[in-house]
């Protein structure tokens, strides 16, 4: 039987080294180093609003080196031509463009962050009876996340709340998104 002479206080030192030894060796790898921009689809948008009309929503993103952050313009066009929204004989046709400031919760720049940013809306609304056209532009604050790949490419989700407070008194007052399926490749 071999006996060993060790203290409480040189095991405790022993374990240290060992968890330091082990912590040098296991490194995060960032998938955005060396990327400075990102864009992103949302083909389910195309899909729900797009029924003999073109829609479409996308983002484009930057991603400073220096900060845990996302600086972020997502934007989307819809046109509508439907009876529901009480548009006869013609059309409705919305685009929003979004800058948004993103900063991520953890560590690094993945998984939950929260946002604060302004919308610019303008809606087109024109049909045999009227013609209107008006522009609003609000702020929004919400939360969101991100996976991104080594290979460059990541997805998305959000959900954020506005409310217009500069423009038109026409049309609604506050906003909503609500995004699930964002695609994306970083550059």
């Amino acid at each position: 039987m071999i006996h060993a002479n060790i203290s409480n206080d040189s095991l405790a030192v022993l374990i240290n080294e060992g968890n330091i030894k082990i912590l040098d060796e296991v490194k995060y790898e960032d998938p955005l180093i060396n990327k400075i921009v990102g864009i992103e689809i949302n083909p389910l948008y195309s899909m729900v609003n797009s029924e003999d009309k073109f829609s479409f929503s996308g983002t484009v993103s930057f991603y400073p080196k220096s900060q845990n952050a996302e600086i972020a313009f997502p934007f989307s066009k819809k046109t509508n031509t439907d009876d529901f929204l009480q548009i006869f004989d013609g059309e409705a046709t919305t685009v929003n463009i979004d800058a948004q400031y993103r900063y991520f919760l953890g560590k690094y720049r993945k998984g939950t962050y929260i946002m604060a940013g302004l919308r610019y809306s303008d809606r087109d609304e024109q049909n045999s009876i009227i013609s209107l056209n008006y522009n609003k532009t609000g702020i929004s604050f919400g939360v969101g996340y991100r996976i991104f790949a080594l290979n460059g490419l990541y997805w998305g989700c959000s959900i954020y709340y506005g409310k217009y407070y500069w423009g038109s008194d026409d049309g609604p007052n506050t906003f909503m998104n609500l995004e699930f399926f964002k695609f994306g490749k970083t550059f």
